[in-house]
């Protein structure tokens, strides 16, 4: 049985939360915006994608051994704002409060911890790692079982969609920021060579120590045996760069490693599971109240809202007469748009089975067409061609994260030879939610 298991990338998570809200105060004006953003993101968020395990992770406070080989490391960025600064102690006390342990190792950043476990938990195959974070460095560490989650944009990347970001692999990343630099830690890499040129030089070789042995001996070697990006790139100005920018490339090539060996022998995954009733403490009401979060307690209370308190009565299909029904419904009063959701096993399309659809054609008609969740179900090959049906026709599709949604329901289709795009080339018409969310 699969474990998820959610490894949070502390600093960088508060940062966005913080950046991502516009700033707001309580009635004794008390700035809340980071707070109550991390806050609706454990109670509302997690509580939905329920992982197995959650690990929250911070930088130490003091330097670590990157500051030792250059002093100047970090030093570009700014101070943190006081009015963030301000709220970090009341994010640690609501954390604390909903039985969510904080590690913080000293000497290590969090980047570090975050590779050392990633590495460690990797091992069994059960294992679905997500780091939240939007570090780029930490993109190095993407593999089939760990993968990096970016919250805010919704979006999961494995080794396809690291590569589609950067245009090397994963294993290619740290590489690819010592030369093209990284501003967010003042990593230096080598003036004058950005991401393109960074890009051609490392596809194909993947590694600063090959890239050195041609610039090193290039008078000698054969450039002709790589590819012709390679050798269009290794010329005059470019091979002077490289060369003149040697040393720095090395020393950002250590600054950009992530140390896979922190020393932690006391940590045991057991005592990080996740579970969403625990976080719902006396404590965490206390806080919520306090700092006037009435929004979250009221959710807390009514213990999320449901179809049933909206007072909407969803339609569960579960045969396949019903489905054909629905079908020749959408299809025959020629709806132009519906409302559409997918429930999956995983929040990885690729790796995602599809338990059922929600189709939502007005506020009053609401179905779920149940695939695999108890009880009566409908076949296979029928829910297939509805949906390679709907795909086909002209019916614009709305959702939360419907990328997403699409991406599944492609797969679902392909899986036994149906496609969507057999009948329509193009992709299905879709776009995000803004009156509905199913």
């Amino acid at each position: 049985m699969s474990k998820k298991i959610y490894l949070i990338d502390g600093n960088s998570f508060i940062y966005r939360m913080f950046f991502a809200l516009p700033e707001f105060a309580t009635s004794s004006w008390k700035i809340v915006n980071a707070t109550f953003g991390m806050a609706k993101f454990f109670v509302w968020q997690l509580v939905k994608e329920k992982p197995d395990y959650i690990v929250f992770i911070k930088d130490a406070k003091w330097e670590n051994f990157r500051h030792k080989l250059y002093s100047e490391y970090k030093a570009t960025r700014e101070r943190m704002p006081d009015n963030l600064r301000t709220q970090i102690a009341d994010i640690e006390a609501m954390i604390a409060a909903m039985n969510i342990d904080i590690v913080e190792i000293d000497g290590y950043e969090a980047d570090d911890v975050i590779a050392t476990l990633a590495m460690r938990l990797g091992i069994e195959s059960q294992n679905e790692i997500y780091i939240l974070s939007g570090d780029k460095d930490l993109f190095a560490l993407v593999a089939e079982q760990v993968r990096i989650y970016d919250t805010q944009k919704k979006k999961i990347y494995g080794p396809d969609e690291t590569y589609e970001k950067f245009w090397v692999s994963a294993a290619c990343v740290r590489d690819y920021l010592a030369i093209c630099w990284d501003t967010s830690d003042n990593i230096p890499g080598i003036s004058w060579i950005g991401p393109k040129k960074a890009q051609a030089l490392l596809n194909g070789l993947c590694s600063l120590e090959k890239l050195y042995e041609i610039v090193d001996n290039y008078e000698t070697t054969d450039i002709s045996v790589y590819s012709e990006e390679l050798q269009k790139t290794l010329k005059w100005a470019s091979l002077k760069k490289l060369q003149e920018g040697r040393e720095l490339a090395f020393l950002s090539q250590k600054l950009a490693t992530l140390e896979c060996d922190v020393p932690l022998p006391w940590f045991d995954l057991a005592n990080y599971s996740f579970k969403p009733s625990d976080i719902f403490t006396p404590e965490l009401e206390i806080f919520f109240k306090e700092n006037e979060f009435f929004s979250l307690l009221e959710s807390q209370e009514e213990d999320f809202e449901t179809w049933e308190k909206l007072w909407k009565q969803v339609q569960i299909i579960g045969d396949n007469d019903w489905l054909s029904e629905l079908s020749d419904k959408i299809f025959s009063w020629k709806y132009t748009e519906l409302v559409l959701d997918t429930e999956t096993t995983s929040l990885n399309p690729r790796e995602a089975e599809l338990c059922g659809v929600s189709i939502l054609l007005s506020e009053d008609d609401i179905y779920y067409i149940n695939l695999m969740h108890r009880g009566p179900q409908v076949s296979y090959t029928l829910l297939q061609d509805f949906i390679s049906k709907l795909f086909a026709s002209d019916i614009l599709l709305i959702g939360h994260n419907i990328k997403y949604d699409i991406q599944v329901l492609e797969m679902f289709l392909a899986s036994t030879g149906h496609s969507g795009s057999t009948k329509n080339p193009q992709a299905p018409k879709a776009k995000q939610a803004s009156l509905f969310e199913v």
